[in-house]
C-alpha cells in the first residue's frame, strides 16, 4: 500500500493538492478576522487570565487543606485540568490573532493552532467535565449512604478514577497526533517556506473519529451529571423533611432548610453550567458529522471557525465566572 500524500491545513498545493480559499458563501475572511480579534484576542484572553488566577488560587487552597481527602483531591484535579486548558487557550488565542499574518515570521500560526492549542484545550475541558461527573456522584453517594461513603470513596480509588478520566479523554486524540506532525511547508501565497502542520492519512476518517469520540464522551459526562444531580436533589429534599419532622426547634428548622437549599442550588447550578457550556460543542460535532462541508478545509470553513470561536468565549466566560 502506498503512503498517502502530505497536505497542510491551509489548502496550499502539496503533492498534487489544490489551493483552497478560506472564503465561503456564509462568512468572508474579513468577518472571520474581526470575530477572531474580538472573541479571542480581547474577550477570551481576558477571561483566560482571570481563570488562570482563580484556578491557581483554588489549587493552593486545596493543597493547604490536604489532598488526603478524596473530595479535595477531586477538586484539585478539576482545577488543574481547567488551569492547563486555559493555558493552552491563551496560546490558542495568540495563534488566532489576525495581525500575525502581517508579521514576517517563519510560522503559520493558523495551521498550528489546532494541533498545539485547540485540541489540548478541548481535551482538558472534557476532563474537567468527567471530573465534575465524578464529584457529583461522590456528593450523591454521601447523601444516600452517609455511613458507608468513607469506605466506598477512598483516596486510592479516587486517584485511580481521576487518572482514568485523564487517560480516556486523552486517548481520543491519539489518532490525530499520530497522523499530524509539524513540518516545513512551502506556501505559494507568500512564496516562502513556513512551519506548519502536515498529515499522512485520511483527513475525513480522522475527523469522523474525533467527532464521534467528542460526542460520546461529552454526552456521557453531562448525562450522568444530570442523573446524579436529580437523585441528589430528591434525596436532600427527603432528608430535609425527615429532619424537620424529627425536631421541633424553629431556628434549627430554618438553619437546616437554608443549608440544604444552598447545597441543592449549588449542585443544580454546576449541572446547568456544565450542560450549557458543553452542549454547543456536541451539537457542532453532530453537524460536522452530518454536513462534511462544515469543517476545516471545507466550504464552510470560515463559518466553522466563527461558530467555534463564539463557543470558546462563552464556555470560558461561564466557567471562569463560576471558578472565581
Amino acid at each position: 500500500m502506498s503512503e498517502s500524500p502530505v497536505f497542510n491545513e491551509s489548502g496550499d498545493t502539496i503533492s498534487g493538492y489544490k489551493l483552497s480559499s478560506r472564503d465561503d458563501q456564509y462568512v468572508s475572511d474579513s468577518v472571520r478576522k474581526i470575530v477572531f480579534l474580538v472573541n479571542h484576542v480581547v474577550i477570551d484572553m481576558c477571561i483566560c487570565i482571570f481563570g488562570i488566577v482563580g484556578n491557581c488560587t483554588n489549587i493552593r487552597v486545596f493543597v493547604k487543606q490536604g489532598l488526603q481527602k478524596s473530595v479535595n483531591l477531586s477538586l484539585c484535579a478539576m482545577s488543574f485540568s481547567d488551569l492547563v486548558g486555559l493555558v493552552f487557550q491563551v496560546w490558542h488565542n495568540f495563534c488566532l490573532n489576525p495581525y500575525l499574518e502581517l508579521v514576517d515570521w517563519p510560522v503559520d500560526f493558523m495551521q498550528i493552532q489546532v494541533l498545539t492549542g485547540g485540541c489540548p484545550n478541548v481535551a482538558m475541558t472534557r476532563i474537567t467535565g468527567w471530573i465534575t461527573m465524578y464529584i457529583t456522584m461522590e456528593r450523591c453517594l454521601s447523601v444516600l449512604m452517609p455511613l458507608k461513603i468513607r469506605r466506598i470513596v477512598t483516596f486510592k480509588r479516587t486517584a485511580v478514577i481521576l487518572v482514568f478520566c485523564y487517560l480516556i479523554n486523552l486517548s481520543v486524540f491519539v489518532p490525530l497526533y499520530a497522523a499530524d506532525y509539524m513540518d516545513w511547508i512551502y506556501s505559494p501565497s507568500v512564496n516562502r517556506t513556513k512551519l506548519g502542520v502536515a498529515r499522512y492519512g485520511n483527513s475525513a476518517t480522522i475527523g469522523l473519529v474525533m467527532n464521534v469520540g467528542h460526542f460520546y464522551l461529552s454526552v456521557l459526562s453531562f448525562l450522568f451529571v444530570v442523573i446524579f444531580t436529580a437523585v441528589l436533589v430528591v434525596a436532600l429534599k427527603k432528608k430535609t423533611k425527615w429532619r424537620l419532622g424529627a425536631t421541633s426547634d424553629r431556628e434549627q428548622h430554618e438553619a437546616l432548610t437554608s443549608r440544604d437549599n444552598k447545597v441543592v442550588g449549588m449542585v443544580i447550578m454546576v449541572a446547568i453550567v456544565l450542560i450549557l457550556c458543553y452542549s454547543p460543542g456536541v451539537l457542532c460535532s453532530i453537524v460536522e458529522i452530518c454536513i462534511p462541508e462544515f469543517s476545516l478545509n471545507a466550504k464552510m470553513e470560515n463559518l466553522y471557525h466563527v461558530v467555534w470561536s463564539t463557543m470558546y468565549g462563552a464556555k470560558n466566560s461561564v466557567i471562569g465566572d463560576l471558578g472565581l
